[in-house]
């Protein structure tokens, strides 16, 4: 989706951080990056938990609560998996590399290194062919939960020329929802984007 949207003329600046916003009376028209200004018609945030501090800067409090999830990657001689598990002891897909991507919830007890056992494990017993499976790595990652658990999606009002869009299972939903977002942007309002995720419901 990246390459098409390229060669049509988009620009991809991945590692690139917003440190600020470009701002003109009540509208903004373009983000501060380390390499320069980006100039925009519009500046949609759709970046998890990091749209909280961003709207910071701007005074506009959105609630986003941050979820922890322990994101593990194994590595395996064989193909074990055609398109995804998800059970109740393990939920896993096989990256373009090969490795194996699995997604768990983060324990109360905060034992990261359990939970990593624990699912290789799980797929070494359930999974044929799993027996070269073995740890590469782990990390704890923040998914974002707005505070009612809907959707944020939508302008800000206050503010002109931002556009938040913000889910738990924004990976999942990103194809559908990006194109939601693009037409809305295009035509000014999109009707298939229920009223109870707009922005006005969850912003104090």
């Amino acid at each position: 989706m990246l390459e098409k949207a390229c060669s049509l003329g988009a620009t991809l600046k991945s590692q690139t951080p917003v440190i600020g916003f470009i701002q003109n009376g009540n509208h903004i028209t373009g983000i501060q990056t380390p390499e320069g200004v980006l100039n925009a018609d519009a500046v949609v945030l759709a970046c998890g938990t990091g749209i909280t501090p961003l709207l910071d800067t701007l005074g506009i409090p959105l609630p986003i609560l941050a979820s922890p999830a322990i994101l593990l990657r194994f590595s395996t001689e064989n193909h074990l998996i055609n398109t995804l598990i998800s059970g109740h002891d393990v939920e896993a897909r096989h990256a373009r590399n090969g490795d194996i991507l699995a997604a768990e919830d983060y324990p109360l007890s905060g034992n990261t290194d359990n939970v990593a056992a624990e699912t290789l494990a799980a797929m070494k017993t359930g999974l044929n062919g799993a027996a070269s499976l073995h740890l590469l790595s782990q990390s704890v990652g923040q998914r974002p939960v707005p505070e009612d658990g809907c959707p944020v999606i939508g302008f800000v009002d206050d503010i002109s020329g931002v556009y938040v869009a913000v889910m738990h299972p924004a990976v999942t939903c990103a194809a559908t929802l990006g194109r939601m977002v693009s037409e809305e942007l295009i035509s000014g309002n999109n009707p298939e984007i229920p009223a109870i995720y707009r922005p006005a419901r969850i912003l104090k």
